[in-house]
Formats: C-alpha cells, structure tokens, sequence
C-alpha cells in the first residue's frame, strides 16, 4: 500500500468538536465500567520486586506479552491510589487518537481532501467512531476492560499511529519514539509481525529505489516482534491446549472470518452506498471500491487473520479478531472520504450520523448501567459478609438469552460469580475483597 500524499498535520473542519465529543463519551464509559475476571488477579497490594517476579515468570512459563502484563498489574496494584482515575482518562484518549489516526491515515490513502464544511467534518468523525465501536465483535471486551484494553486497543492504536507514519513517509524517529515503538511491538503477536512484515517490504522498497530506507525504524520494532515471539511462555502455554492441526485452526479461522460480519454492518454501508451512488459520475462501480489505494486495508486485514494460524484453535477468541475489524473500518473510512460531499449527501451524512448516535446511546447506556448495578452489588454484598467474617455467599447473576456466567458480546462484557469457590475467576474476587471464599448460589 503506498499512497502518494502525506498525511496533514492540520486539523480537519469539525475534527475538534467530533473528537471532544467521543472523548467525553468514553470518559463517561470508562467511568461506568467496573473491573472483570482478570482485572482482580491481578489485584494485590503494590509491591513492583513482586510485580517483576510475575512478569518474569510469565514470559517464561504463559505469556511473551511482558508490556502488557507489567502495565496491566501497574494500573490495578495502585487503584488506592488513584490509578484507575489516570486510566480512564489515558484510555479514552487512546481511543480517541484511534479514531484521529484513522481518520487522517484514510485522508492520506483515499487521497481526498477533508470537507469544507464544519458540520460535514464533524459527521464524519462521528462515523469514524461509530463504525470502529459497533463493527469489532466485543468492543467492550478490548476498549474498556481493563485488562482487555491494555491489551488490545492500545497496541492497536499504537501500530495504527506507525502504519501512518509508514503511509505519510514520517518514518525518522527520535530516540524515545524508538523506545516506544519498540514496546509498542511487544504486545499483539500476530500485529507485531504484520506491522514488521510491512515495515521490511517499506524499507525494502525504498532502498531498490535509492530512497532512504526506514532501517532504524524496521529494527526497533523488529526486535520488540522478536522479543515477544521467542518468550519460553508462549509455548509452554501452548502445550498445555489441546492439539490443533492445521486444518482445524484453518476450519476455526475461517469461522472467525466470518463472525468479523454482522447486521450492524448495514447502516454504514448504506450511507456509503449512498455516497458512492450519488458519486457515480465521478468514479463509476466497480472503481469506486478501490477507494483510492483503500482496498489495501482488505488485504492487510486478510494477512492479519492468516498470521492467526499461529494460534491453536482453543486461543482463537473473539477479542483477538479486533486489529482485523479496525482495518476493515479503515477501508469503510477511505470509502465513506471518496463519496462526493454535495448537499444531499451531506444531509445524508449528518441524518446517519444523528440517528446511528441516538440508536448508540440508546443501546449502550442502559447496558453500562446494568453492569455498573451489577457489580456494585456484589461488592457491597461481599464487603458486608467480609464485615461479618463469613464465606460469602452471593446470589447468582446470569446474562444473554442462555443464563450464561461469562457473556460479551458487543458492549457488554460481563463475568458472573461461579457456584464453584474454586473457579480460578472466583477465587481472585475473592482474594482482592479480602474474603476466605466466595460462590455464588441459584
């Protein structure tokens, strides 16, 4: 993918005011929701000669992501002291520079210019966020959860930056940047090395033209790759699933492939069908689709879900399929910035816009309520049976149509209290509300 523009420095006509207003959205949803699961394993008092023991520990015995594990326990070890307050923030405004870097890299590849108008410019933005909110399959798992946004949003968001750093030719870095994207490469396998992959063919390209190649670059963020590929972990917790042929994870991939496509789809894709149909003269169907040099998106989202064979069959969950549907939006982005703004689809645009927002809160906030109610009650519940000195005995939550104790979909991600009191899940609730045990009852 090579678009030949740079990507502007300058604010976009409403780019401000559509990006303030997605950020004090997600303040508000960062806010509202509580910690999960994992996010309470990784509870305990802070201690970082401990916190170091486990991130070493867990590259040689589970995991090679030692980033993400070292900021995870960082964030929730110091919650007394306002740790969670600094995260809502920061995690807020990394989804909000997601939906920036989106929106000015598919500027630069769909090599449009930003509208004129400020009312146009601020629908735009709020397509951007809604698609890269509704069109992921469990947004709330790998936006707002604690442990799930540390893992995935923010390499994401951090490998989006470098892909336009790559597109717009911005790729001499200081020393810090260096350091950053070098940590950047050791969170995401299957990212990590897509983005090194397009890295080594950039630079390779660059130098058969007698360009200056991005060497540096390629090398800190190849190593951050390396690192965390060759960590003993990965495959000591690799051997610990069950085998997984090639054939199987084929059959599992391409069930994963297919789950990326759902019914919330199709209101984006009709304002953009509307767009391309009022810009027919202009770019005639099928050209159209190639939405400048847009189309490459598809392809690195294809190549992100076949590096996924890396993985067993039993790790393909839904959350790791996230980097796949922000590529694919990104392509709905250079689609969506090629339509013609004339006075029709203008109006389109903004009335999209206005209704999908409605439809989003209308959706969303009753959800996050919920959840907020949810384990707030639990909390309470279980520190007053602390109080007592008591086992702590909670009644059981279940949610979606099967009564389910784990249940993400979309927005919602929700882990309920096992009747078993030595769930792994349930016993970490309990450790960090300082109970003897808990289990929860019909």
């Amino acid at each position: 993918m090579k678009p030949p523009a740079g990507i502007p420095p300058r604010h976009d006509p409403g780019e401000r005011t559509g990006l303030a207003l997605c950020f004090a959205f997600l303040l508000w949803a960062n806010h509202v929701t509580p910690l999960w699961a994992d996010d309470y394993c990784r509870t305990m008092p802070f201690n970082p000669v401990t916190i170091a023991r486990i991130v070493w520990g867990n590259y040689n015995f589970w995991t090679g992501r030692w980033f993400t594990t070292l900021v995870t326990f960082f964030v929730l070890d110091l919650r007394p002291y306002g740790a969670l307050v600094a995260f809502t923030v920061v995690n807020a405004g990394i989804f909000t520079f997601l939906v920036h870097v989106v929106a000015h890299l598919c500027r630069a590849v769909a090599g449009r210019p930003a509208p004129a108008r400020w009312r146009d410019g601020v629908a735009q933005y709020g397509l951007v966020f809604l698609m890269l909110w509704w069109l992921p399959r469990t947004i709330g798992e790998v936006a707002l959860w604690k442990t799930g946004a540390i893992g995935y949003l923010w390499p994401v968001a951090g490998e989006m930056w470098l892909l336009s750093r790559i597109v717009s030719r911005r790729t001499d870095m200081n020393m810090a940047q260096h350091v950053a994207v070098f940590l950047i490469a050791t969170f995401l396998e299957p990212l990590s090395l897509l983005l090194t992959l397009v890295l080594a063919g950039d630079a390779i390209r660059a130098w058969k033209r007698g360009q200056r190649a991005p060497w540096p670059l390629l090398c800190s963020h190849g190593l951050g790759t390396l690192v965390l590929g060759i960590a003993p972990g990965n495959y000591v917790r690799m051997r610990t699933m069950a085998p997984s042929p090639v054939m199987d994870r084929l059959d599992g991939l391409l069930g994963n492939l297919g789950s990326l496509f759902d019914p919330f789809w199709a209101p984006f894709v009709v304002v953009i069908g509307i767009g391309l149909f009022l810009g027919r003269r202009q770019a005639p169907f099928p050209a159209c689709l190639r939405a400048g040099r847009g189309i490459g998106f598809v392809g690195l989202a294809l190549a992100y879900m076949a590096l996924l064979l890396m993985f067993p069959r039993e790790a393909l969950a839904a959350r790791v399929s996230f980097p796949a549907s922000v590529l694919l939006v990104c392509y709905l982005t250079c689609l969506l910035f090629t339509c013609p703004v004339g006075r029709v689809f203008s109006r389109v645009m903004a009335a999209g816009c206005a209704g999908l927002a409605v439809m989003h809160m209308a959706i969303v906030v009753p959800d996050f309520l919920l959840l907020a109610r949810i384990s707030h009650d639990r909390v309470a519940s279980t520190r007053e049976q602390v109080a007592r000195d008591q086992p702590v005995v909670l009644p059981r939550v279940t949610m979606g149509p099967r009564h389910k104790l784990l249940y993400v979909r979309k927005d919602i991600i929700f882990v309920g209290i096992n009747p078993d009191p030595h769930n792994m899940l349930t016993m970490c609730f309990a450790r960090a509300m300082g109970a003897s045990s808990v289990r929860s009852v019909p």
